[in-house]
């Protein structure tokens, strides 16, 4: 005789839970983690550099520049913050202190790349005034709070909530990144020349980046790579070293 085997209604339940439950997520890499809050500050960046190029040609289009970038700050504010905050620590080995700020190389070149990457975009330089107008008005037009939300963009979004639990307790949006103390592009003082051709000999992939330049006082970032590796401060053509 075939008997039948009847469990509790209860257990039952609970079993059938316990095979549907998802298994538990773990958390995003620390290398994972490190690269979206950079790709936050690198939008940052980007779409600053788009309103304040719209803004400077004035009219209705700085208007609607304004408007557009603080309904865009609204909306990605908390995460901002959040990003720089973790990216600062991040970077806080490969600093350096100059007049009064704390910078970092890195950070410099990221707002710097970020800076250009919008300036090719919309390469008002080569445009007349009205095509000028024209580009920013097309360019405005595609930016709202909805679609330009970073929290949801593919490289991010997974990474949004872990991000959120570094918002710092002074919210206060200044310079993005704050270690690139609002340096993105500095023309080369006379003693670069000198110091491209010395870390290239030790470097193949070599980079050197220009920081200040206030003859007779100028500061330089080499970079081996992608890796920012010495920062030299000048005074009169004589450089101090400091590896990082």
């Amino acid at each position: 005789m075939n008997r039948k085997l009847f469990l509790p209604t209860a257990t039952l339940s609970a079993l059938l839970l316990q095979a549907c439950a998802a298994p538990p997520v773990a958390p995003p890499s620390p290398d994972s983690l490190a690269q979206a809050a950079t790709s936050v500050l690198e939008e940052a960046v980007y779409y600053s550099t788009l309103f304040s190029s719209c803004a400077s040609l004035g009219g209705e289009i700085e208007v609607d520049a304004i408007s557009k970038q603080q309904d865009w700050l609204n909306t990605n504010n908390q995460l901002l913050l959040s990003a720089d905050q973790l990216y600062s620590k991040q970077q806080a080995a490969n600093t350096f202190e100059y007049q009064s700020k704390t910078l970092a190389p890195a950070a410099i070149k990221l707002a710097r790349e970020a800076k250009q990457r919008a300036i090719k975009e919309l390469a008002l330089s080569q445009r007349t005034p009205l095509n000028q107008i024209k580009t920013c008005e097309f360019r405005l037009n595609k930016i709202n709070s909805a679609s330009n939300n970073l929290a949801k963009l593919p490289n991010i979004a997974p990474y949004t909530a872990e991000l959120l639990t570094h918002l710092p307790l002074d919210q206060v949006i200044t310079n993005i990144p704050s270690l690139a103390g609002g340096i993105t592009e500095v023309a080369p003082g006379p003693t670069y020349y000198k110091l491209v051709k010395e870390h290239e000999g030790k470097c193949p992939t070599g980079f050197t980046l220009s920081i200040v330049n206030q003859w007779p006082i100028e500061a330089y970032a080499n970079f081996c790579g992608d890796d920012s590796v010495e920062v030299l401060t000048c005074d009169w053509g004589k450089c101090e070293s400091k590896t990082l």
